[in-house]
């Protein structure tokens, strides 16, 4: 059932109360009239009774008996339902009518008295309202005394019903009718008008609020005067602007933290108390994989991670503030250090909690690094070290006495102390070029004449092995620092006539394909074993660890070759078969970009 609007209820109540007080005033007006009616009807009949009572004064006077005069008065009678007697005055005193007792104890007094005047007398008649001794109907009575020379002989007893009071009225019904009709008609009309007045101003704040939880908060309610409902729309008008300033204030607020969040590096993730994710940003949202792609930071989903989701339950249902390293197995491939937090509400309750991840997978592998770098150099120096110091003890001893001895001991400290620069100079050169430090010296290079001078330098290292080039159909340059580009072939060269037997094979060669220019080394060595691939461009990383010994490797000239490389923008990779040889091959750009 649809409900009805305050108009209507508005205007219903107006129209009952109009109403209920007419009915009321109509009630009043006709008891009030039947009350007019009643005591002018009476007065008619005490005046009825007093006129004939002086009639029969005059035949009472000739002598008629109270019976004759009883016929003379029948003779006013005006209407069939009206009853005119004559009672003898020796009879009024025991009759049960008040009217004549009234009259006849009058009468008694005044006769007692001496005042039989007709002045006196005129003060005896009355009158009562009763009902009929006969039929029990309401009857309107009045009696008069009859005089004879001074002395009463008998009273006139008048009597008609009341129900020609309620005839008159009758008539009086359909004008009042007429009038509360009209009454209602003009009720219904003001009341419709009072209603609209009253609720045109409420169905305009209604709409105005409706919009407004619909988000527009630009309109505003008419002013409508002073009195209560004119203030309650300045009132409405003036929340509405006070709310658009506060959400505007909110909004740029919520818009710098989302920036600055959104901006951060680290990852933040709230959550309330259920785990339910309320905010994430980009970084939390590529850690964890909870909702990036979709744009939506994973809002509303649970934490991933049960080790994850633990450290928020217990921030969020008992305060607790932690702090934990994640293993790459709880979140996704990535090493994540999570500081965790309760979110305190207006009370002293968690209502939620707020962590920042970290990704410390680089950094973890860094200090890995570092670790085996501080290793790797200490091994590397404590061989040539250990050399030195084990040979210049001897010569201390007294071999230092033996020239040849001597000597002999003297190349080794000598060939180990160049072994330790060398080093040092690789690490120097390694640590320039990871750290971006190195400023290259760009120019126009002729590849063919850098790779046939190197080959010619080496040469006298490479003995009975066969070194072939293989050059371009034309000539080939390349915007590239020489000098460096010239300690790549030349670490390249030194390796193939490392690790390649005798009787072996390098070819070197080059040529220009595709904007790019592509140099290659191979060997016909032993190669490199498939799993060792992927890391012989790491520092210290040995294929072979026992030849390289031998060898007086460091294994640091492939990384400086690649970062040499890469720092021109070109790439390296390495293709090997075991037992079949190796080939390195690098490009670079054409136009040094």
């Amino acid at each position: 059932m649809r409900p009805r609007s305050i108009r209507a209820r508005l205007t219903t109540s107006y129209v009952l109360l109009v109403s209920v007080c007419l009915v009321l005033a109509a009630t009043y007006v006709t008891w009030r009239l039947q009350a007019q009616y009643t005591n002018t009807y009476r007065r008619v009949i005490l005046t009825q009774s007093i006129l004939i009572g002086r009639m029969l004064d005059w035949y009472a006077h000739e002598g008629l008996p109270p019976g004759r005069l009883e016929q003379l008065a029948q003779q006013f009678r005006w209407r069939p339902d009206a009853s005119i007697r004559v009672v003898p005055f020796a009879e009024l005193t025991a009759s049960t009518a008040p009217e004549l007792r009234a009259v006849a104890e009058c009468v008694t007094t005044t006769v007692r008295q001496g005042r039989v005047d007709r002045e006196s007398l005129s003060k005896c008649p009355s009158q009562s309202l009763r009902p009929d001794d006969v039929t029990g109907s309401p009857r309107v009575f009045a009696a008069a005394p009859v005089m004879k020379d001074g002395t009463p002989v008998a009273a006139v007893q008048v009597s008609v019903p009341t129900g020609w009071v309620w005839v008159q009225l009758q008539g009086m019904l359909p004008q009042l009718g007429l009038a509360l009709a009209i009454g209602l008609v003009v009720a219904a009309i003001l009341g419709a008008r009072f209603a609209r007045s009253l609720v045109e101003p409420i169905a305009e704040l209604t709409q105005v609020a409706s919009q407004m939880s619909a988000g527009d908060l630009s309109r505003a309610v008419r002013p409508r005067g002073t009195d209560e409902i004119g203030r309650l729309g300045e009132m409405f008008n003036r929340m509405a602007d006070q709310l658009q300033g506060t959400i505007a204030t909110l909004s740029a607020e919520r818009t710098r933290l989302a920036a600055i969040v959104s901006g951060m590096v680290d990852g933040v993730i709230a959550t309330d108390r259920r785990g339910e994710i309320l905010l994430a940003n980009r970084a939390a949202s590529e850690m964890l994989g909870t909702g990036a792609a979709r744009g939506n930071g994973g809002t509303g989903q649970p934490v991933p991670g049960p080790r994850l989701r633990a450290l928020f339950s217990d921030a969020a249902t008992y305060g607790r503030v932690s702090a934990e390293e994640l293993p790459p197995a709880e979140v996704g491939d990535r090493l994540v250090e999570v500081h965790c937090a309760p979110i305190v509400g207006d009370g002293t309750a968690a209502i939620g909690a707020v962590a920042v991840l970290r990704d410390v997978t680089e950094l973890r592998r860094l200090e890995r690094a570092r670790r085996e770098l501080t290793a790797n150099v200490s091994h590397e120096l404590r061989t040539p070290l250990t050399s030195i110091k084990g040979f210049a003890e001897t010569l201390l001893a007294g071999a230092v006495r033996d020239e040849s001895t001597a000597r002999h001991f003297l190349e080794i400290i000598d060939n180990e102390a160049n072994r330790l620069v060398k080093l040092v100079d690789d690490l120097l050169d390694l640590s320039r070029l990871e750290s971006k430090r190195i400023s290259l010296e760009l120019g126009q290079v002729d590849v063919g004449r850098l790779v046939e001078d190197t080959v010619a330098r080496l040469r006298p290292l490479a003995g009975a092995r066969d070194v072939a080039l293989q050059p371009a159909a034309q000539d080939v340059v390349a915007i590239a620092d020489r000098d460096r580009l010239a300690q790549v072939l030349t670490n390249l060269l030194e390796n193939a006539i490392k690790f390649t037997p005798d009787d072996g094979r390098i070819a070197v060669g080059w040529r220009a394909a595709n904007g790019e220019v592509e140099v290659s080394v191979a060997d016909t060595g032993a190669g490199i074993a498939e799993a060792d691939l992927p890391h012989v461009f790491e520092r210290f990383y040995k294929a072979d660890r026992a030849r390289a010994a031998t060898s007086g490797g460091s294994g640091l000239g492939l990384a400086i070759t690649k970062h040499i490389v890469e720092a021109h923008g070109g790439r390296i990779r390495v293709s090997s078969e075991p037992g079949r040889g190796t080939t390195f091959t690098f490009t670079l750009p054409r136009d040094g970009d």
